[in-house]
């Protein structure tokens, strides 16, 4: 499951980052990596507001896509 698909307000465990070595990068910057916790904060459009290392961030759908969570 994608962070995409993933319900609100749930805490859930990064998987694997799936994208180019861009956005990748990116993630990583921001505390993505694998087997980190990330927590949905909310949905606004196409909007995700997540939690990570005790810090929100806004992404995107497409970024929210290249997120891949254990179930």
């Amino acid at each position: 499951m994608t962070l995409k698909e993933a319900p609100i307000k749930t805490t859930f465990l990064i998987k694997e980052i799936i994208a180019n070595d861009k956005i990748t990068t990116f993630l990583r910057t921001l505390g993505c990596m694998d087997d980190e916790e990330i927590t949905i904060i909310s949905k606004i459009s196409n909007n995700w507001v997540i939690n990570v290392k005790d810090t929100r961030y806004a992404i995107d759908k497409n970024i929210a896509e290249c997120i891949v969570l254990c179930d």
